[in-house]
């Protein structure tokens, strides 16, 4: 069973917390995503505005790869926050000693 009285807890609304660059790109992931759809249905029944369609897939798959990477970035940092700091002179003076 671990000890969590003594060990700080995480407040739950850190992981909200979004500077307004990341939330303007997930924004404009989901608008971008939209209108690709709207577009590409659009040029599928017409035959055109195909243009437009291809250029909103495009600013689509950029946006997502942004958000991807900046989500992954802040689940890693998270990760890394949690996990004590110990030197490498320490790691290998406590292997020295067993």
């Amino acid at each position: 069973m671990t000890d969590t009285s003594t060990r700080p807890a995480r407040a739950a609304a850190t992981r909200w917390d979004r500077s307004a660059l990341q939330t303007s790109a997930e924004l404009l992931l989901g608008l971008s995503f939209a209108a690709t759809m709207a577009f590409g249905g659009y040029a599928a029944a017409t035959g055109r505005l195909a243009v437009f369609a291809h250029g909103a897939g495009v600013v689509f798959l950029v946006t997502l790869t942004c958000v991807l990477v900046s989500w992954f970035r802040a689940v890693e940092r998270e990760e890394r926050a949690d996990r004590p700091a110990v030197s490498p002179l320490a790691a290998i003076d406590a292997e020295y000693r067993r």
